[in-house]
């Protein structure tokens, strides 16, 4: 099943018990593209073991996550197989799947309370790669602010995308939000894209509940200044 399919599965379970259902407010308008700039001379990490000891773990994260098992290689997420419109099956895949070509690729995931949960995942691309897989990612989301598609067990499930008020990080960001809606309960996941030299990072924020935009502002940091081999918090 994918990301947004497994959680809305679990969070039926805790609203039916519960007599409760959400209904998510306007999304607002997506932001303009952002240009990376992308410093001269850095090399690709060279192996997804180097890129995935890249990645921030829990001591960076919002207290109550902890680990899960990594996803499988090549593991995409995502919508699903299949979306309307089509390309929209790419919203929250892996960066690697948005952007083919990577020489390396990694992910990590965490639950929290509350079938909270966050993805990490990473790309990295010699030649110049890196901006242009970038500047990919943004271009799809423009298309997608409403969006269908079907979980595994053929329900409907409705996307609704908007954009997110994020400080700027890296050599480039941009951040949306996506709602996720099925038999009237709404799954809230806000999602950071960030540059780091040859690298691009994405980070998924998913709960119940609407996030707190300042927690996805503080993974993205600490995921810079990881990539960046700056130390401290």
């Amino acid at each position: 099943m994918t990301r947004p399919a497994l959680l809305i599965g679990a969070l039926a379970l805790t609203v039916t018990a519960c007599g409760n259902k959400d209904s998510a407010p306007p999304m607002p308008s997506l932001g303009p593209a952002v240009k990376p700039s992308t410093p001269a001379g850095n090399a690709p990490v060279p192996d997804q073991y180097t890129l995935r000891s890249d990645l921030i773990d829990a001591t960076a994260l919002p207290t109550g996550f902890t680990a899960m098992d990594d996803p499988p290689p090549g593991s995409s997420g995502g919508a699903g197989a299949k979306t309307d419109p089509a390309p929209c099956a790419n919203i929250l895949a892996s960066i690697a799947t948005q952007a083919p070509g990577a020489a390396a690729q990694a992910a990590a995931q965490f639950a929290g309370n509350n079938f909270a949960s966050i993805d990490i995942d990473a790309a990295s691309y010699a030649n110049g790669g890196a901006a242009q897989a970038f500047s990919t990612v943004q271009s799809l989301l423009p298309g997608c602010t409403k969006y269908s598609g079907k979980d595994a067990d053929n329900t409907k499930v409705e996307f609704r995308l908007g954009g997110l008020n994020q400080p700027q990080a890296g050599d480039g960001s941009t951040a949306f939000q996506v709602r996720t809606t099925s038999d009237g309960l709404t799954l809230y996941t806000d999602v950071s894209i960030v540059l780091v030299g040859n690298t691009v990072v994405q980070i998924a924020l998913s709960d119940s509940k609407e996030p707190d935009p300042q927690q996805l502002s503080a993974m993205t940091a600490a995921q810079v200044r990881k990539l960046q081999g700056a130390a401290g918090p």
